[in-house]
């Protein structure tokens, strides 16, 4: 068996990249040829790792060389949808795909979604289904059950402890997680709007970080931000920052690093979206039992607190009393367990491979 990786790849760090590349490590270390088309980026980031610099050509060339293998598309667009499509009923291709947490609700599913997803129907294409709601909205885009996985499987795949992982932080970032306490953080692969807010929510996390300065002046505040993307707004957030005099207090970290790394130094973690698929940095940081706050916007995974969506009163508020009863909660999380993913996954390729 040989799998077919198709997605993006670290650098930078975002949910998908991060599967990506933890499944792979999976692969390899059961001895399962495993290669990974990066369609992120133009140029090889690793040796291994191949570059789709034109998508057409990378189509025409599976279109035209017969190979066995499995592909797995991680993440979604309607246009691969269709491409991998076409390759199941041409080629007879075995596909699976996991959308990214792209259904995680009916809103935003446009016409060309619908369509990409009624040719996959007709093809046979397999899907993992990240949760039971998105399992439910693909059988109600014409995706039939036996091409659906009755077995829920999120996206987590939990970190190897590596060597040295931990150190992989800029001296400045260092400086920052070691002079502040308590210590909070958040993350976004970029910045990005949904009904023209602040999808990831980094303006609540700069007023709650001000409201917290109130009780804890030496609190401390890292969002990691590796793609900026739209500056316009980056550095509004700079001024507010600035203008809730916590210039001190809150950090932006703006290059490629491993989430974890940080994740291993804080105390509380924050899902401040105001909507959102199935989260992996939260699934990552209930699996390093750190206290964890996220919106109520979708349903969370079991161990997470809630606050209001868009309130950050309410998001301070829930903050606080973690602090305030910060043994309790860090005690609740010592048994939860967080399974690694990478074993339910292989059952997908197998029955495939039948």
């Amino acid at each position: 068996m040989e799998i077919v990786l198709l997605g993006p790849y670290p650098p930078p760090y975002g949910g998908i990249s991060v599967h990506v590349q933890r499944l792979k490590e999976r692969l390899e270390e059961r001895g399962i040829p495993c290669v990974v088309y990066d369609y992120s980026s133009i140029r090889g980031k690793e040796d291994d790792i191949v570059a789709i610099r034109n998508k057409a050509i990378w189509f025409l060339n599976q279109l035209f060389h017969n190979t066995d293998s499995i592909i797995h598309l991680c993440g979604y667009s309607p246009s691969a949808l269709i491409a991998l499509s076409l390759l199941v009923a041409v080629k007879r291709k075995k596909v699976v795909v996991d959308t990214g947490g792209f259904l995680f609700s009916q809103e935003g599913i446009t016409l060309q979604h619908r369509l990409a997803f009624q040719i996959a129907a007709k093809t046979g294409i397999y899907f993992i289904a990240e949760s039971s709601r998105s399992r439910d909205i693909m059988l109600s885009l014409g995706i039939k059950p036996e091409n659906v996985n009755d077995e829920i499987i999120p996206c987590f795949i939990p970190p190897r402890a590596r060597a040295g992982n931990i150190f992989k932080l800029t001296e400045e970032l260092q400086n920052f997680i070691s002079s502040h306490r308590p210590l909070i953080t958040a993350n976004a692969f970029r910045i990005s709007f949904y009904n023209n807010e602040d999808l990831y929510g980094i303006d609540l996390c700069i007023d709650l970080c001000a409201n917290l300065k109130q009780t804890h002046p030496d609190i401390g505040f890292v969002f990691c931000l590796p793609t900026i993307g739209d500056y316009d707004y980056f550095n509004k957030m700079m001024r507010r920052v600035r203008e809730k005099d916590i210039e001190d207090n809150f950090l932006f970290v703006t290059e490629p690093c491993e989430y974890h790394a940080i994740l291993m130094r804080c105390d509380i973690f924050v899902r401040s979206t105001n909507t959102d698929g199935d989260s992996v940095s939260l699934r990552e940081a209930l699996y390093f039992k750190l206290p964890s706050v996220a919106s109520d916007a979708i349903p969370r995974p079991v161990g997470t607190v809630l606050f209001k969506n868009r309130d950050a009163d309410d998001l301070t508020s829930k903050v606080e009393h973690i602090l305030g009863n910060y043994s309790f909660y860090k005690s609740k999380l010592e048994t939860l367990k967080l399974e690694d993913n990478t074993e339910k996954i292989l059952r997908v390729y197998y029955k495939l491979k039948r």
